[in-house]
């Protein structure tokens, strides 16, 4: 039996997929404009953008309550975050293939590639979002690391994965979630020092 969270995955991965084959069209373009335009504001005001990514949400994965759910915020927080970061760029910014026993990359090893030989200002960054204690609070920082990501990186996210990661930090999850980030994020720097300091060497 399929679990909540290989679901989450596969439902936000059949959705960007299918943005994805049609990323040059006009059409799609609209669609992830009218996306952006909905972070931060009223479902009711953005009924085109949400119709869609309804219309392709699981029955049981629709909420009831005049609020979102947690299938529904976690897919819909990961596909905003994928529309900022698609916008204007040239090249799908989605990562989609993995070499075989590749590990499934988190949202820390994109936001790694960001760092260089100053760290410190995006370290910080970093680390004032991982902290977040509230969803609200998260996605802000989120958003703000994606554009810098989209500004200074060629890196590409794994969007579906981190709908994954958030819906297990809204059920509660946060500490797993937010270590996982960590190690990805640090886990590069330490690589990379360790293959600058071999260079060295010979």
């Amino acid at each position: 039996m399929e679990s909540k969270k290989d679901s989450i995955h596969r439902v936000t991965s059949a959705i960007l997929n299918k943005i994805n084959t049609t990323i040059e069209t006009s059409r799609t373009k609209a669609l992830l404009a009218n996306i952006r335009n909905s972070i931060n504001k009223n479902i009711s005001n953005n009924i085109e953008s949400m119709s869609y990514l309804f219309s392709n949400l699981p029955e049981e994965f629709l909420g009831n309550s005049i609020k979102l759910c947690y299938e529904e915020e976690a897919i819909i927080t990961a596909i905003q975050l994928y529309a900022i970061h698609q916008q204007g760029a040239k090249y799908s910014v989605l990562k989609l293939d993995y070499e075989k026993d590749e590990r499934r990359q988190n949202i820390g090893d994109a936001l790694s590639t960001l760092r260089g030989d100053d760290n410190e200002s995006i370290d910080k960054r970093f680390n004032v979002m991982i902290t977040s204690s509230s969803f609200k609070e998260l996605k802000h920082h989120l958003r703000q690391l994606i554009k810098i990501l989209k500004a200074k990186s060629d890196a590409k996210v794994d969007y579906a994965k981190l709908s994954e990661d958030l819906y297990w930090f809204l059920l509660g999850k946060k500490d797993g979630v937010k270590l996982s980030w960590s190690r990805s994020y640090y886990r590069i720097r330490k690589n990379k020092k360790l293959e600058g300091e071999i260079k060295n060497e010979n």
